[in-house]
């Protein structure tokens, strides 16, 4: 952020909006919570973001060391983008944000766009560590071709990109089907029985998950 733009509050939270605060900038650190992104991945799922405004996010979060490039390993060998340790230790914040905006999506907007790479956010949000005590399990999803796992572990969530081995539940869904269940339009228990949800894994397990993560309806 340039010094004309900036808060000159001697105060944490303001200089982190100082950094922070610009439009976009939250969403990118969002889609790189998940993993490094090639710079077209971060233009597919940041919709409507114009490409010099995209460079120059990025260009601004590298200045910040919060962001850093790589080179990806074969087959993609390619430069992509992922968050520096200081920029991870803003999962909490995003987590919380999140958390905090989850009523506001109780009556979606017509225009409204939906990405199941967006769906670990979701999940963090979601997750009730009140229920998580004693549990160790591994919730794995592929909504619309995206894979990613949800680990419980000695009360606390983490997030994986891919499919884990044998986890204790896999849940299959198109985007337009999950995005259907998630805004309300179908119960998670119907759009299992019209098919529109595939559950792999033990009842229980899938209970177990709908409180862990407050899934209402589930069977």
């Amino acid at each position: 952020m340039s010094d004309k733009r900036a808060y000159r509050h001697y105060c944490p939270l303001a200089r982190a909006l100082d950094l922070l605060g610009e439009r976009w900038t939250l969403l990118i650190i969002r889609d790189l919570l998940s993993g490094p992104r090639r710079y077209k991945d971060l233009q597919q799922s940041l919709r409507g973001i114009g490409t010099n405004l995209l460079a120059r996010r990025l260009r601004e979060l590298q200045r910040d060391a919060v962001v850093e490039q790589v080179a990806q390993p074969p087959p993609r060998a390619v430069r992509s983008y992922q968050l520096t340790e200081r920029g991870r230790a803003l999962e909490g914040a995003i987590t919380a944000l999140a958390k905090w905006g989850l009523p506001l999506l109780e009556i979606p907007r017509a225009q409204d766009q939906w990405q199941p790479q967006w769906n670990p956010v979701a999940l963090r949000a979601r997750f009730n560590s009140r229920e998580a005590d004693g549990i160790s399990a591994t919730y794995a999803f592929e909504i619309g071709g995206y894979p990613h796992c949800a680990v419980v572990r000695e009360g606390a969530l983490h997030i994986y990109e891919g499919i884990l081995p044998d986890p204790d539940l896999l849940i299959r869904a198109s985007s337009d089907d999950f995005l259907r269940v998630i805004e309300g339009e179908l119960n998670f228990k119907e759009a299992m029985q019209q098919g529109m949800i595939e559950v792999e894994g033990a009842g229980e397990a899938l209970l177990q998950m709908a409180r862990l993560f407050t899934v209402r309806d589930a069977p």
